[in-house]
């Protein structure tokens, strides 16, 4: 008898979670996602070709082709307009929604991070902190409904009502959220781009970071803009012509008083060679070049200018806030401080930033004021997947809950979540203002790993002349908080040097929580190279004087009677001296000495 058949229509279609695709698994129905590989098809022109990446600039391309001819993505608007669901495909293109003329960023709890909105939301007149208030019996809120028995004006937050005067006095209403940790989140405009290589076709990290931003501005999508350019041969002119809305959006919420932040990630391979970022080809052949051509090829000038204008827009605002009781807020929510940020995340196989004259270029884009920060990776090789939650959680940070400083937050972000510092580590090259002046700052983060990395660098400095050791060479070795280097090449040992506390090139940016993790300014100085073999030099130096010390204290008891001979002439001058200066003189010379 056949098997009955079922009407598949009427069937419930599987659909892909986002808590699935978050973490690196599809779960959907067979044939319904492809998520790609990065190794080519067989017949595709990168399996049969022998040329090796080689640098050049896109701008050498062939012009004279026809726009028409060069085969061009399809972009589709991803539709927001009802509740985010998952995609069955891994590719987010873009999310452009009009937005109306009136701007808004949401009000948020300053506890629970959750929306409210009057009369179910309440500010400390002390520090303007939000707390939010159950809108129905049995819902999300921190404050339990219809217990708060006191004005708007006398209100105070949880904390302020245990830190200022009368702390014991029980509070004014019931509190029943979980946390006590102030966080204030705002849908303040943001524009990010996903610019990868065409040849990498799961754009993992493009679809975990765009997803995490459209969760968070759920409430308000018309303040997100996103969009993702494909990096391919003969294509900047064509790809940056998709940014149009987004100079659009830019000009537009700076005008209202919302400058935008603006982030770009870049997810592509690099020149082992050269150190330099591929924009063409597969992973087997292609060109490249710097990042900062890159940026400016498929941004396009328009859209730099337009998040430059951002960026003068926030610096230059000053709007000052103040609570109920006429002090400043614990949070700044003026585009001051929460717009106006420039952020490039670089992402890639090979660790272009370890290069000296592409750190260069990097480092002169920040001086240059054309980006605020470059968030890179220092690792011989950089998944997406390892450092995806980092990328989105530093942007995040900045873009939605107004982090200021760039290198506190970064500190957070892996004080709290540093799996990716067992493969590699994280360089930030950022500006900040010191004396009206603007100063780059260049520092990278390791990690500390036993019989692996000393303060989580790579040292390959021996102290024997002419021995040249590889970091393969140099074993680490521990011993409780104590550590030491030692080469398989000439059997050197080098000094111990505590990791308890902070040295010269090392420290920690988190005693309390991470106390395995240091920074050090980059590039590496030669006396940061040299650190254990300066440190085992100073100890020998230390103990050659204390036995030069031990000695002469040695000299002056000797076996054969020297000793006494030297006590008896002393006694003699002793006895000279006293006649010489007689009875009076002695009873002054005993009281002044």
């Amino acid at each position: 008898m056949p098997p009955k058949r079922t009407n598949q229509s009427k069937l419930p279609r599987k659909k892909a979670k986002v808590s699935g695709i978050i973490s690196g698994i599809s779960r959907a129905a067979p044939g319904d996602v492809d998520m790609g590989s990065m190794i080519p098809e067989t017949g595709s022109p990168s399996v049969h070709s022998s040329v090796h990446l080689k640098f050049s600039s896109i701008y050498d391309q062939e012009m004279d082709k026809e726009v028409d001819q060069v085969p061009r993505m399809e972009n589709k608007s991803l539709d927001i307009s009802g509740p985010i669901v998952a995609s069955h495909s891994p590719i987010l293109a873009s999310t452009n929604v009009a937005s109306s003329n009136a701007i808004s960023v949401t009000t948020f709890c300053h506890f629970c991070t959750d929306i409210c909105s009057p009369p179910h939301q309440y500010e400390c007149v002390q520090c303007g902190a939000i707390v939010c208030e159950q809108f129905k019996p049995r819902s999300s809120g921190c404050i339990y409904l219809g217990t708060v028995n006191v004005g708007k004006d006398g209100f105070h937050c949880p904390v302020c009502s245990r830190t200022g005067e009368g702390k014991e006095v029980p509070l004014r209403y019931l509190y029943i959220g979980f946390g006590r940790r102030k966080k204030a989140k705002l849908a303040w405009p943001m524009a990010m781009i996903n610019l990868s290589l065409e040849s990498m076709k799961d754009d993992y990290l493009a679809t975990t970071v765009t997803l995490e931003a459209q969760n968070h501005y759920r409430s308000r999508l018309d303040n997100l803009f996103v969009s993702s350019l494909r990096m391919r041969g003969a294509a900047h002119i064509m790809e940056s012509k998709k940014l149009a809305p987004g100079v659009e959006f830019l000009h537009r919420n700076t005008a209202a008083g919302f400058p935008p932040n603006t982030f770009v990630i870049v997810d592509t391979h690099s020149d082992e060679f050269t150190g330099m970022l591929q924009h063409t080809g597969g992973h087997t052949g292609g060109t490249s070049t710097s990042i900062k051509e890159i940026l400016m090829a498929y941004l396009g000038e328009e859209y730099m200018n337009a998040s430059r204008e951002a960026s003068i827009a926030a610096r230059t605002d000053r709007t000052v806030r103040k609570t109920v009781n006429g002090k400043t807020p614990w949070s700044d929510q003026t585009a001051r401080c929460r717009g106006g940020w420039r952020g490039v995340f670089m992402v890639s196989c090979g660790p272009a930033i370890r290069v000296s004259h592409h750190f260069e270029e990097v480092r002169a884009m920040v001086h240059k004021d054309q980006v605020d920060f470059v968030l890179a990776f220092g690792g011989s090789g950089t998944l997406p997947s390892t450092v995806s939650s980092t990328v989105r959680s530093l942007l995040l940070e900045i873009g939605v809950f107004g982090e200021t400083d760039v290198w506190t937050a970064l500190c957070n972000v892996l004080a709290s979540s540093n799996d990716l510092l067992d493969y590699t580590t994280a360089v930030l090259v950022y500006s900040t203002t010191s004396n009206g002046e603007r100063v780059v700052k260049c520092r990278q983060i390791g990690k500390d790993i036993p019989g692996v990395r000393a303060f989580g660098y790579e040292f390959k400095s021996c102290a024997t002349p002419g021995c040249q050791p590889t970091a393969a060479d140099l074993r680490v070795f521990n011993s409780d908080s104590k550590i030491h280097l030692r080469c398989l090449k000439c059997k050197w040992r080098s000094a111990s040097v505590s990791t308890n506390q902070d040295n010269q090139h090392f420290k920690k940016i988190d005693k309390t929580n991470s106390p395995n993790l240091f920074w050090h300014y980059y590039p590496a100085s030669s006396s940061l190279q040299n650190f254990f073999v300066e440190q085992t030099i100073g100890q020998k130096d230390v103990e050659a004087a204390a036995s030069h010390q031990k000695g002469r204290g040695k000299k002056g008891v000797d076996k054969k009677g020297k000793g006494k001979q030297r006590e008896v002439s002393a006694n003699i001058k002793e006895d000279a001296e006293m006649s010489f200066h007689g009875p009076e003189d002695r009873s002054t010379m005993d009281m002044d000495e």
